[in-house]
């Protein structure tokens, strides 16, 4: 149905701590090519967040909308049913349709 999460920045959190794991025990020099390294590494997991954050920005915002739309759809049904109220609904009104091939029925 949706699609699937990736575990790209979870699996890279842990090898990029497996990588570092050393400098924890006993002091280490980090030489320039392994800050590069070290550097892109986080960089692509930075872009990775950044890529979950969005989706779930989208999605939250999305949601709260669509709870919004609803109650105020909720909102105006309850007003069209409430006796005594002014608010009533348009009238259906015919319109014309065709079928979108030459020659079609307007």
């Amino acid at each position: 149905m949706g699609e699937r999460m990736s575990l790209a920045l979870s699996d890279g959190l842990s090898e990029l701590r497996g990588l570092i794991s050393d400098y924890q025990h006993e002091p280490r020099i980090l030489d320039p090519q392994d800050a590069r390294v070290l550097c892109e590494c986080i960089k692509e997991l930075r872009d990775k967040a950044r890529v979950i954050e969005t989706r779930l920005s989208q999605k939250v915002w999305n949601d709260q909308a669509r709870a919004e739309r609803q109650a105020e759809a909720d909102r105006i049904a309850e007003a069209v049913v409430r006796p005594g109220s002014n608010v009533c609904l348009f009238p259906v009104i015919p319109r014309p349709f065709s079928d979108g091939r030459p020659g079609g029925r307007a």
